[in-house]
């Protein structure tokens, strides 16, 4: 031992009545953190202000705090500096703490596959909307929200302040639910008592123009209004596929109640039209604004939606978010933003209807690229593009 520590030693065995050269408790650099040299109470608790001589360390192992603390102090606060400390030694061990994380033999090929495998799985009714829109709309299956995406915008919608959507471009009713499900859980968390509608409250309303599209996702909502999003909705919604034949809905307008959120279905010619309308006050006056609003429509006119929600409150709130479905287009905004597009022409064994869909393809990768061009460089909003499946941008309304 060197220091004060030989010092100490020295003075007690050689000359135990000289007067020490050193006050107190001083500080040693081990782990008996100090050595009292004589009974001077120099220090200031750092918990009650009075005077003492006693050096430790807090028993918060995470914090582990140099500190001067009286005898009491030490008792009261079981050796740690605070009470958010004390209350951690008292209730050290979480349940994480005392269960150890469950072993999985479940191996991944990839990032997205592991971030599924360790997010919350969807309730059971989302595949069977897949399975519904697989045998009626096949052609369509990729266009509906998958699990990922959908439990992102549940998420959105259930955080939201009254868990208030409006979608533009519902398809079969896939994201529909998701952002209903989220309505539901707001309000739940606000305890808003009755029925959201468009008058207030937890709300979606979807727009869509595709008659078969509305058919199936009226089919999907009846059964989660009714039945929830368990087994018993799985059954129905097996059952119906099974028939072969969905109802079909005549009138423009359908209406839907789960836990506390409205829901309605809107058939609509032109959607931008609609919202403008919205915007400008020529019809649904009584409309609250929304929370959300979900772009999943025409992608040549992404940004005159956006000038919709941006022009008044009417339609989205002041500090909203607009959320617009894909914006990376199939990875081809890289080749418009690099002006890599290779022209493909008939001598190289395209078909005809295989070149026109790759020219439409271009077509719309490039308004794609126009449209995330110019909003990142609106004032107006904030924008975080999410490499997520096709993308999605989350814009928040300033």
């Amino acid at each position: 031992a060197g220091g004060i520590i030989a010092y100490d030693r020295t003075l007690n065995t050689e000359a135990p009545e000289e007067e020490p050269m050193f006050k107190g408790t001083n500080y040693v650099f081990d782990g008996r953190v100090g050595r009292q040299i004589t009974d001077d109470a120099l220090g200031t608790c750092i918990t009650c202000g009075a005077k003492t001589n006693l050096i430790s360390n807090c028993k918060n192992s995470n914090c582990h705090k140099r500190m001067v603390q009286c005898e009491k102090c030490i008792n009261t606060f079981l050796g740690t500096c605070s009470e958010a400390c004390k209350n951690r030694v008292m209730n050290k061990e979480t349940v994480y703490e005392k269960q150890a994380p469950p072993k999985s033999d479940v191996k991944y090929d990839n990032i997205e596959d592991y971030s599924l495998g360790h997010s919350t799985s969807p309730a059971d009714l989302y595949e069977e909307i897949k399975s519904s829109t697989a045998q009626y709309m096949g052609s369509g299956l990729h266009m509906i929200s998958d699990a990922m995406q959908g439990r992102v915008l549940c998420n959105l919608a259930s955080t939201a302040r009254e868990g208030r959507v409006l979608e533009i471009g519902g398809f079969t009713g896939y994201a529909t639910c998701c952002f209903l499900e989220g309505a539901a859980n707001a309000a739940d968390a606000t305890q808003y008592s009755g029925v959201g509608s468009r008058e207030g409250g937890p709300f979606v309303m979807s727009l869509e123009r595709d008659s078969r599209a509305i058919d199936i996702a009226a089919s999907h909502l009846g059964i989660m209004s009714k039945h929830g999003l368990g087994e018993e909705a799985v059954a129905e919604a097996r059952k119906l596929r099974n028939e072969g034949q969905l109802p079909e809905i005549e009138g423009d307008l359908v209406q839907f109640a789960y836990n506390g959120a409205g829901c309605e279905i809107i058939r609509v010619t032109d959607a931008l039209a609609h919202v403008e309308a919205i915007a400008s006050g020529i019809v649904g006056k009584e409309i609250e604004p929304f929370d959300v609003v979900f772009i999943d429509a025409d992608k040549t006119r992404f940004l005159q939606y956006i000038e919709a929600c941006l022009a008044n409150n009417k339609v989205l709130k002041k500090g909203g978010i607009m959320l617009v479905d894909n914006v990376l287009w199939k990875g081809m905004v890289l080749d418009a933003n690099n002006g890599s597009f290779e022209r493909k022409k008939q001598s190289e064994g395209l078909s005809d209807r295989e070149l026109k869909k790759s020219r439409r393809a271009r077509k719309l990768a490039n308004a794609v690229h126009d449209f995330n061009s110019a909003i990142v460089q609106d004032d107006r909003v904030e924008v975080v593009m999410i490499p997520m499946r096709d993308g999605l941008s989350v814009i928040r309304k300033k």
